[in-house]
Parts: C-alpha cells; structure tokens; sequence
C-alpha cells in the first residue's frame, strides 16, 4: 500500500552543464586567490605564543585586540575560548622577546584595561610542528587531486565502470 504516490522525474541532469560551468568558475577563482594572496597561516604554522587569561566579567575583545597592535602586532588573534570569561590570544613570533618576557608585556598591557584579569596559562609554538603539518596537507592535497583526476580519467575513456561517476567528478 501506497501512502504517498510520487509520479514525478525529476530532470536535474539538464542543469549538469551549467552547474559544471559554475564549479569550474568557483574553482578558478580560488586556485586565482591562492595564487595571488597565498595563504594566511596562523601561529599553529608560523610559530608564536598562545596566551589564555581569564576574567571576572566577559570582556569586549576589540579593546584587547587595540592593545596588542599597540605593543607592536599588526594581526593578532584574539578570541573567546570556552566560556565568554576566557581569552585566547595567539601572537606570532616577535625577534628579541622571549615567551616570558612577552606574556610580561602582554599582562601589562590587559592589567590597565582591567585590574583583576589572570592568567590562566601561556604556551609557546614551535614553526617546525607547523611546518610538518603544512606539508602533510600538501602531500595529502596532492594525492586527493591524483586520485580525482584518475577516476575522471578513467570514466572520460569510456570505462563502464566509472562512467557514472564522471558527473560526480567534475562537480569536485
């Protein structure tokens, strides 16, 4: 017994070239912008020190993102973590600064915003685990890629098997 009687196709393999078209666009546009911009990698890539404070009240992060600049970051990350108590604050690599002296220099600055900030703890990131990471996602990259274009060869050669796969792969 049928509940419901659904007699309807439904013809969306009649939009697949146009579909096709804004995916290669899509595609192009973010191959274009890595290109061009490259990517913007953050202190788990580059190195840096990772600071987490806590406070009383939940704080406004663009005063502590102000603050940060004013010591001398062009872009610092600044972030709840958690609760809305608690701050992230990664900062990259700065020559002449060891971590202590910099968390130092960090809780001072926080200290004048607001008197009963703690500091819950403070980490320093090395570049070379950064620098592991960002070749395994290069190698792992490359081979998605490989395979991909295998499949889509296989299935532009007529192969039975792989024939209906060949809409699939060049939505990717």
């Amino acid at each position: 017994m049928e509940i419901f009687r659904f007699k309807r196709s439904i013809p969306f393999m009649r939009y697949a070239l146009i579909f096709n078209v804004i995916s290669l666009i899509t595609f192009l546009i973010a191959v274009g912008a890595l290109a061009t911009k490259g990517l913007h990698l953050g202190v788990d890539f580059t190195g840096g020190t990772v600071i987490e404070v806590n406070y009383p009240q939940p704080p406004d992060l663009n005063p502590i993102r102000d603050r940060m600049i004013k010591i001398g970051f062009a872009d610092p990350s600044v972030q709840n973590f958690g609760t809305a108590r608690d701050v992230l604050i990664r900062l990259p690599v700065k020559e002449g600064i060891t971590s202590a002296q910099l968390s130092e220099q960090v809780m001072t600055e926080l200290r004048q915003l607001d008197a009963a900030v703690k500091l819950q703890r403070v980490e320093f990131v090395g570049p070379q685990v950064g620098k592991e990471l960002l070749d395994t996602v290069r190698w792992r990259c490359c081979l998605c890629l490989s395979a991909s274009s295998a499949i889509c060869g296989c299935a532009s050669n007529g192969s039975s098997v792989y024939r209906q796969s060949l809409p699939t792969c060049m939505t990717w």
